[in-house]
């Protein structure tokens, strides 16, 4: 994720709107902004009367309990992570499921090292063709 602007940077811009000296566009244009950005600049500035970063937040906290993944374990030993959401899905109602993505992040925050099957990883590391190989099959390779 991106880092805020400077409140500096954020000041100057207001500064520059409020004294007049342009539109949103033009304020915009010579700070390298969006003009979306001056503009809800320009609201934090008049509505709070500071211009400092909100601390970043959003998402949905995980449903998964490290019990539930200790239970899971136990009863599934060395599984990977779609087999293990697979089957904490199955006692949880259909509103309830979640995202092998979801099981992946909680097996991380708990310690746990996620793993793929043998055969993802034997597809993931299968040989693919070279230019070499391109090259002799029908054309000849050029002499130097």
């Amino acid at each position: 994720m991106a880092e805020a602007y400077p409140v500096e940077l954020r000041e100057r811009a207001v500064a520059t709107y409020e004294s007049g000296e342009g539109s949103y566009a033009s304020v915009a244009n010579t700070f390298a902004l969006g003009e979306a950005t001056v503009k809800r600049w320009v609201w934090l500035a008049r509505k709070h009367g500071s211009l400092v970063p909100q601390p970043k937040a959003g998402g949905n906290h995980s449903t998964i309990a490290e019990a539930d993944i200790e239970k899971l374990l136990g009863a599934l030993g060395d599984a990977t992570a779609g087999e293990l959401t697979a089957e904490l899905n199955r006692k949880r109602a259909r509103a309830e499921h979640v995202h092998v993505s979801s099981m992946k992040r909680a097996l991380h925050r708990c310690g746990y090292v996620v793993k793929k099957n043998a055969a993802g990883r034997w597809k993931l590391s299968d040989q693919t063709s070279s230019r070499n190989e391109k090259r002799s099959r029908g054309r000849s390779t050029p002499s130097r």
